[in-house]
């Protein structure tokens, strides 16, 4: 049908419209690039300014908003949310045992009735030593009578104070 010539003649064609193509494109695009610079730069950075005075009044608003609501939640919610946590952790503490203390009770009765009775042996020993180092008193002498002068009167009597009397 069609020659080789005029295949490749064909084929060269598309081949030099693509170039041309390529070219025009790559020309287009610089342009492109030229007028975006020119047009689109200064949007841009009024786009920038704009975005970045509504960032600082954003934190300007909400700055004194967060504090009030830091503060509210420390001194309203925090201790709400402490005394549930210790109440939850109380009720789930187990049930410790009563100590039963009639033991200890007893024990100290019997200590003291012990020492008590330590105390009254030792008192009753030491009373017991103390009459056997001592000789029993010589017995009394009748009345009237002296101890040095044996049954001989006198007419001087010692009274039971230690006075001597005459008669």
């Amino acid at each position: 049908m069609f020659s080789k010539t005029a295949s490749q003649d064909a084929k060269s064609r598309a081949v030099a419209g693509a170039k041309l193509v390529a070219d025009q494109a790559r020309q287009y695009s610089g342009r492109a690039r030229e007028v975006a610079s020119t047009q689109f730069t200064p949007l841009a950075r009024n786009a920038q300014l704009t975005a970045s005075r509504g960032v600082y009044n954003a934190r300007v608003w909400v700055a004194p908003r967060l504090e009030r609501t830091g503060v509210a939640v420390q001194e309203q919610l925090a201790p709400k949310v402490s005394a549930a946590m210790v109440a939850t952790a109380r009720k789930m503490e187990p049930v410790q045992a009563r100590s039963r203390r009639w033991p200890a009770v007893v024990a100290g009765i019997v200590m003291l009735i012990a020492a008590a009775a330590a105390g009254g042996l030792l008192r009753s020993q030491r009373n017991a030593a103390s009459n056997q180092a001592t000789p029993p008193p010589d017995p009394m002498p009748p009345a009237g009578s002296r101890p040095d002068s044996q049954g001989t009167p006198d007419s001087a009597q010692a009274d039971v104070n230690g006075q001597v009397r005459t008669p």
